[in-house]
């Protein structure tokens, strides 16, 4: 798939990629160090409003090589504007995928998120499932930005740097990695993923996720923390969505 068949959504751009899709780009990338950009990131309903705020974590998403659809509702809007993806990208189905796909190439990644112990603990799970992929280094995602750019020097043999540290901290670390070490793919697969792999949070049923239900099994986990991006923030998305609609139409 061309990695710059992104579609316009809004104020950023989507990509169309299913879970098989992004691990065939994954594999060009990794057999590939030529191939530029290299950044996977993903578009939701919260990143998307915040997105509309957001120069800095716009141009981080439109300068990625693949934007992809992890939540269901950037599914459907994506498919009421137009533009038909056949299924969405979850990041953690997704990692699961690559990490148990024994056709991948061999390559060494640096993990970053969550707390050091979530991060490390996430890294030895990983490392067991894999057959392929290595996790040489765990930190957490509550470093400076200095932090960061020593310990990534330190690891300029990276091929992959996994980042779950919530948004727009993910997307600036990404731009940060390209930099440090540009021959690595910077792949944002969420702090849910790291915490998951830590078995500090448990991944919503299967079921669940199918139907886009996913955002109220954690609303239900952690209601303080999370009533205002979903009670709050779907409702605003939608809102984003009609108006694009109708702009769309009003044009035409």
């Amino acid at each position: 798939m061309n990695p710059r068949a992104k579609f316009p959504f809004g104020v950023t751009r989507c990509s169309p990629h299913s879970i098989g899709d992004l691990l065939a780009e994954l594999k060009l990338l990794l057999a590939d160090k030529s191939l530029t950009p290299r950044t996977i990131l993903c578009l939701n309903s919260h990143i998307y409003n915040m997105a509309c705020a957001d120069d800095g974590l716009r141009r981080c998403l439109n300068a990625a090589r693949i934007v992809a659809a992890d939540g269901m509702a950037v599914v459907w809007a994506a498919r009421f504007l137009g533009h038909p993806i056949s299924e969405r990208c979850n990041m953690t189905e997704a990692f699961h995928a690559f990490l148990k796909d024994d056709t991948m190439p061999r390559s060494q990644g640096v993990l970053i998120g969550c707390s050091s112990a979530e991060a490390e603990a996430a890294a030895e799970k990983a490392n067991r499932d894999s057959p392929h992929c290595r996790i040489v280094k765990a930190c957490s995602g509550f470093l400076s930005e200095s932090e960061y750019k020593e310990i990534l020097a330190a690891h300029p043999e990276s091929d992959l740097i996994f980042l779950g540290m919530g948004s727009p901290k993910t997307e600036r670390l990404a731009e940060l990695a390209a930099q440090v070490c540009p021959q690595a793919v910077p792949w944002g697969i969420g702090g849910g993923t790291i915490r998951i792999e830590a078995g500090t949070m448990t991944e919503a049923p299967v079921v669940w996720r199918r139907l886009g239900l996913q955002w109220l099994h954690r609303l239900g986990s952690e209601p303080r923390e999370l009533w205002r991006r979903y009670l709050l923030g779907n409702p605003r998305f939608v809102l984003r969505i009609l108006s694009l609609a109708w702009k769309r139409r009003a044009s035409q």
